[in-house]
């Protein structure tokens, strides 16, 4: 009499599985952590990127100056817009009107930001920016920036503090157009970078 014949997986055969499976998720997981890092980063530039075009398009629409500001005094992308009235310079001054605010959790959480007003910072990326906050800029009836060059935001950078994580770019030119780069992505080569 023959010994009926036997289905399924030996334990060595199971153990191997498990092994291989183990090896597989520990390679995965640190670009897995820095896919998740330079999405945020993603986001965050986003956000300011369309906080920023908001900001533009309210102050034509409603033919009055609108402010865009980064209000988060520990760097990070947190913004509101708000339209100025005669006495509001700020959005925390009395007589401004909030249009829309930002807090930088969920997607956005994690990602630092840098902010200049200088022209010479505007143009120079191999360097990034961090500081610079809290900080704005205000669009006047024609979507262009006031004290565009003094007191105006011209640069914001999204970065995160860990090694190996992106740097993206935002900058606003005189005429008030948004523009985001990615500083390690030379512009002839592709658009989307910033030298």
């Amino acid at each position: 009499m023959n010994p009926a014949p036997q289905h399924g997986f030996s334990l060595i055969e199971l153990m191997v599985t498990i092994v291989i499976f183990a090896v597989l998720v520990l390679l995965g997981v640190p670009s897995y952590q820095e896919w998740i890092l330079n999405s945020r980063i993603r986001n965050a530039s986003e956000s300011i990127q369309n906080g920023l075009r908001l900001a533009r398009n309210e102050a034509t629409q409603r033919d009055l100056d609108v402010r865009f500001e980064l209000t988060s005094a520990a760097a990070t992308a947190d913004w509101t817009v708000c339209a100025l009235t005669a006495t509001a310079t700020s959005c925390t001054d009395t007589g401004a009107v909030p249009i829309q605010s930002f807090v930088a959790s969920g997607g956005a959480g994690g990602v630092l930001v840098g902010a200049s007003v200088a022209i010479a910072q505007s143009t120079t990326f191999d360097t990034g920016l961090t500081g610079g906050l809290p900080a704005g800029i205000t669009f006047d009836p024609l979507g262009r920036p006031t004290a565009y060059g003094t007191t105006s935001l011209l640069r914001i950078d999204a970065y995160a503090a860990q090694a190996g994580s992106r740097r993206l770019v935002t900058t606003i030119s005189p005429g008030g157009q948004v523009r985001m780069c990615d500083p390690q992505l030379p512009l002839s080569t592709s658009p989307q970078g910033c030298k």
